[in-house]
């Protein structure tokens, strides 16, 4: 038999390093563990003598968002993103790339940290940040139905899927 079927992403635990090709770079850290690797690919982007943008912050707010929203309206061909973080803050600065037209390969992700989760009701379309994993229970911040927590993400939503339980 199979492994279970899942959409949560496999992100990386180790620097994944920068793309060489890139013509441009953008780099987002979030929070204190990132700020590290984000400094190594800010000096490997500088060291190619490439455009180089940069956001640095405690979580992906909607400031931040905004930011590389508007940064992705400017993209062009070659533009690569980096994203270092907790998973709660990269996936939903992923989503953003996604949703500007950024492909995967675009991209390059590193996961300081996976404990807390944004979790989408399925009943009510609320999504409650909580430190829970897939399986575990949460109270929906929406509803207040008690939501098992299911191994899917929604990239689009940057969050996993909760159902009652």
């Amino acid at each position: 038999m199979g492994a279970p079927h899942t959409s949560v992403p496999r992100w990386p635990r180790t620097d994944p390093g920068i793309d060489g090709s890139g013509r441009a770079y953008a780099v987002m850290a979030f929070g204190g563990d990132a700020a590290g690797v984000a400094a190594g690919w800010c000096e490997r982007s500088r060291s190619l003598g490439r455009p180089l943008w940069v956001k640095r912050g405690d979580r992906a707010d909607d400031d931040a968002l905004s930011a590389l929203a508007e940064r992705l309206r400017t993209a062009t061909v070659g533009w690569r993103l980096l994203l270092a973080g907790p998973e709660i803050d990269v996936l939903r600065a992923h989503a953003v790339a996604l949703d500007g037209g950024a492909l995967d390969a675009e991209l390059r992700v590193l996961v300081t940290d996976d404990r807390r989760r944004r979790v989408r009701c399925a009943h009510c379309t609320a999504t409650t940040e909580a430190d829970v994993r897939p399986d575990e229970h949460v109270r929906c911040a929406g509803c207040g139905r008690t939501l098992v927590v299911h191994a899917h993400v929604s990239r689009v939503h940057a969050a996993y899927l909760g159902s009652a339980a």
